[in-house]
């Protein structure tokens, strides 16, 4: 399943957030099937003002993988989770069913 993540955190706690991912990284490669799959980012459309935020794309096999995550990350870090949803496979999964 994919997800977008809409993250942010305060620019005052950049040194914490980079100490925290840098232990992220290192704990994702050695055991990967806990965490999300980066597709897109993590620092994708990246803006910078009172706090760095941005949108990533991630892809998960279970909603463990994303509570791994946010256990890793936060605090500082601040995320909201969408799942993406493709529409044509409800389309077709629709019409299908009309038959």
């Amino acid at each position: 399943m994919k997800v977008v993540k809409f993250f942010n955190f305060a620019i005052e706690d950049r040194d914490e957030m980079f100490e925290k991912w840098g232990k992220y990284l290192e704990k994702a490669a050695k055991t990967p099937e806990k965490y999300p799959k980066y597709i897109y980012g993590p620092g994708g459309l990246t803006k910078f003002d009172e706090s760095f935020h941005g949108v990533s794309i991630m892809e998960i096999d279970n909603a463990e993988q994303l509570s791994n995550y946010m256990l890793e990350l936060s605090p500082p870090l601040n995320a909201k989770f969408e799942i993406l949803f493709d529409a044509n496979v409800y389309a077709q999964a629709y019409m299908e069913r009309k038959k």
